[in-house]
């Protein structure tokens, strides 16, 4: 079992709300100023190469940041396995039900186990 200092798990689970909303609110954002940029080009006399330039770099820049979301989602799920064999691990920090921690997709109707991880020494 891995055991934490008393109030840790609080902590990484405000942080890790915090960090997806960042992230959600930067997406947000992001697709906001490709709307933008849109309406900017298809009202202008901008040659059609250099408006697909722009949308060829902000659809790059939208990926990236769903992309790099979909990392944070991995490794909050890893973080829920951790816990799941901790002294946390009674404690719920406001993870939804449902929050898959299990590790591997099972086929229907099989069980699926929850990864069994070893602490590693230094």
């Amino acid at each position: 079992m891995f055991n934490f200092r008393p109030g840790a798990g609080a902590v990484v689970a405000a942080d890790s709300k915090n960090a997806v909303a960042a992230v959600d609110d930067a997406l947000l954002n992001s697709v906001r100023m490709y709307a933008s940029i849109i309406e900017a080009t298809t009202r202008s006399d901008l040659p059609a190469n250099q408006s697909q330039k722009l949308l060829a770099s902000m659809t790059e820049s939208l990926n990236s940041v769903v992309k790099g979301r979909g990392e944070m989602v991995a490794t909050i799920r890893h973080l829920a396995a951790i816990k799941a064999q901790s002294n946390f691990a009674p404690d719920n920090y406001g993870c939804p039900e449902g929050w898959d921690v299990l590790a591997g997709a099972a086929p229907a109707g099989e069980k699926r186990q929850i990864a069994k991880l070893e602490p590693t020494r230094a």
